[in-house]
């Protein structure tokens, strides 16, 4: 195979941070070429510390933030889709996949990283992303659809995998608190993280080695929460064994299946 490639798909700068940044590291540092791409620059984002952005500046901030967090991973510069934060499930959803289908087509992944069909916590923004990806992932093989007449345009591609980013019931039981689920407040609403059985994870990816960069591209994201006082407390969340590997489902795959659980996103591929 040519160097082998991963792009992960997700909606707003630090989406990437919590599930996947240890993978993305673990990628890069292997060598192989990995890229995100983001749909929006997370406008509607809180900000923890007003010394750090106002709402005017915020698109901005957040945009540099995740800068500094693929500089940490160790990977591309971030692509932006350049859609407004909690717009997805609106704008024109044929055009959203049109976008990714050239996206994909030009870089020639080999594999597909974005969320599972309830975005984690059931996020609008999420599932719309989830879909958008889903459906690229088929018609960017595909030269029926999004035809160019550009000589200078991509030819189509088939990815050999698409995972889903997903979380484990065990991981979402450890972080409920007073018997209440786990939940991220959304709206002054809060939305219970969806986790799953154990038997339907299909893929552990072991990143111990890069939990320090995992750890420093969350603290990139310093709008999100007030990482003057986090530090310590996401170190010893990230030293705890549940969070030394990141779980996925290998939702499609263009291999034959092979038994057992996976730990590579990359195993039959190179």
């Amino acid at each position: 195979m040519t160097k082998p490639s991963l792009l992960a798909v997700f909606a707003h700068p630090d989406d990437e941070a919590f599930s996947i940044g240890g993978t993305l590291t673990r990628y890069a540092s292997e060598g192989c070429d990995v890229y995100l791409v983001t749909a929006t620059r997370g406008e509607a984002g809180q900000i923890a510390d007003p010394a750090l952005a106002s709402a005017a500046n915020l698109p901005y901030v957040r945009e540099q933030e995740l800068r500094c967090a693929c500089e940490v991973y160790g990977i591309h510069p971030p692509l932006f889709l350049d859609y407004i934060d909690g717009q997805l499930a609106v704008v024109n959803q044929g055009q959203a996949v049109g976008k990714l289908v050239r996206i994909i087509r030009q870089l020639r992944p080999h594999v597909l990283i974005t969320y599972g069909p309830d975005g984690i916590y059931g996020h609008y923004d999420h599932i719309a992303v989830h879909r958008w990806a889903s459906i690229a992932f088929d018609l960017a093989a595909d030269p029926q659809c999004f035809p160019e007449r550009s000589p200078t345009a991509c030819a189509p591609h088939q990815i050999g995998k698409l995972y889903w980013s997903v979380a484990p019931d065990e991981l979402v039981a450890m972080m409920s608190h007073d018997g209440k689920p786990a939940s991220v407040m959304m709206d002054g609403v809060p939305f219970a993280m969806i986790g799953y059985p154990r038997e339907r994870i299909t893929t552990w990816v072991d990143i111990s080695r890069h939990l320090d960069a995992k750890l420093r591209g969350l603290l990139c994201h310093a709008t999100q929460f007030d990482a003057r006082n986090a530090g310590e407390e996401e170190r010893r969340m990230l030293e705890n064994p549940q969070f030394q590997r990141e779980p996925f489902i290998l939702a499609r795959s263009m291999l034959a299946p092979e038994p057992g659980i996976e730990s590579d996103l990359l195993a039959g591929l190179r």
